[in-house]
């Protein structure tokens, strides 16, 4: 059974500190989930390598999913592409469903490789998911906690 770690960010090089945490041997078999743009979760997808560059916030650890053995994938919580979603999805339309399942096809297939008994992600006590780089509706915060927590029940 996969554990699930909300993690909160009290500063640099202890617990909640996802660069600090991934190298953590207590964590080799944590799957750490980063908030990322969707230019760049699906650059990485579709096998783009200048996506293993370290990105603001959580997305620090963008590298790790570019390793032989990630243990790392970035879920899509915004685009800098022009429109609605431009820094921060603004509501949890057809599109940014279409990305999510996207997203957590990509986690699936990394548990079930066997390799992960936890799933870490960034974890606000009033939003629920953590972030501030870009500004997430609440209601698509709340579906990917709430998928993040059901795709963990599979496994």
């Amino acid at each position: 059974m996969i554990t699930v770690i909300k993690s909160k960010f009290h500063g640099s090089g202890k617990e909640g500190d996802f660069s600090w945490m991934i190298t953590q041997p207590h964590h080799q078999g944590t799957l750490f989930l980063f908030n990322d743009n969707e230019g760049e979760f699906y650059a990485h997808v579709n096998g783009g390598t200048h996506t293993c560059r370290a990105g603001g916030g959580n997305a620090a650890i963008r590298r790790y999913q570019c390793q032989p053995s990630p243990q790392a994938i970035g879920i899509p919580t915004g685009t800098y592409d022009s429109g609605i979603h431009h820094k921060g999805y603004s509501c949890l339309d057809e599109h940014v469903m279409n990305v999510l399942a996207d997203a957590f096809q990509q986690i699936e297939s990394l548990l079930a490789t066997g390799r992960f008994t936890s799933l870490a992600f960034s974890w606000n006590d009033e939003t629920k998911l953590g972030g501030y780089l870009f500004d997430t509706a609440q209601d698509v915060r709340d579906y990917i906690v709430e998928q993040i927590l059901l795709t963990a029940e599979k496994f």
